[in-house]
C-alpha cells in the first residue's frame, strides 16, 4: 500500500547515519515515484541514466576523504539539457 512505501522510507531515513544520507534517499525516492508516474520502469530508467551520467564523468568534480573515496561531489559542469535528458518525464527507452 502507499503507507506501506512511506514507512519503509521513514525507517530507512531514521537508520541513515547522516542527514545528507537521510536527505539522498529521499532524493531517490523522489526519482523512484516520478519514474512511476510517468510509467517508466525504474530499473531501466536507473540503466540509462546511470549510462548518460557516466559520459560526462569527467565533468564532476568530486568530493574524497583522506582515503580516496568518493564521498560526494564538490560541483559540476554538465549542461541543463544533459541533465533534462536524463528526468523521467524526458526519457525514451
Amino acid at each position: 500500500s502507499r503507507f506501506r512505501e512511506l514507512d519503509i522510507l521513514r525507517n530507512s531515513m531514521l537508520a541513515s547515519d547522516t542527514f545528507r544520507g537521510a536527505d539522498n534517499l529521499a532524493l531517490f525516492y523522489s526519482l523512484y515515484k516520478t519514474a512511476q508516474m510517468h510509467g517508466v520502469e525504474f530499473e531501466t530508467y536507473m540503466r540509462k541514466a546511470i549510462s548518460v551520467m557516466t559520459e560526462h564523468m569527467s565533468e564532476i568534480e568530486f568530493e574524497k576523504d583522506n582515503r580516496g573515496t568518493i564521498i560526494g561531489y564538490k560541483s559540476d559542469s554538465i549542461s541543463k539539457e544533459v541533465l533534462e535528458s536524463v528526468m523521467p518525464w524526458n526519457l525514451h527507452i
